[in-house]
């Protein structure tokens, strides 16, 4: 959330000719990842969201390198930007192994056959 307010600020800055693409594409990108983790939370079956989560952070990333590519914001927000970026990244893939392995559990045990 933290993230989101902070990139949402900074997109508002971004000059007229920019803002109805990479901001608008980068606005949409924080806001769905927001979106996800919220319906993430309320799943049994979180994987197939988080998916999506991973695909929207990626995106992301390449939006805010991009934003400092064509000089929309300034060294210092991207690397900040980039580290909360990863940070999330890593929490996220903490969560999804978490999942993988509970599914994992959750499968029935095979039964050996009865002649």
């Amino acid at each position: 959330m933290d993230l989101a307010v902070w990139l949402l600020g900074h997109t508002a800055k971004y000059p007229k000719s920019c803002r109805f693409s990479v901001a608008v594409r980068t606005e949409n990108a924080i806001l769905d990842i927001v979106e996800l983790i919220t319906v993430a939370n309320y799943r049994a079956d979180r994987l197939p969201v988080l998916a999506q989560v991973d695909e929207r952070l990626n995106s992301l990333r390449v939006l805010l390198r991009l934003s400092y590519q064509l000089r929309l914001i300034a060294m210092n927000s991207y690397e900040y930007g980039a580290r909360e970026i990863d940070e999330i990244g890593k929490l996220l893939g903490g969560w999804i192994r978490q999942q993988k392995s509970a599914a994992g559990k959750r499968e029935p045990a095979a039964t050996a056959p009865t002649a």
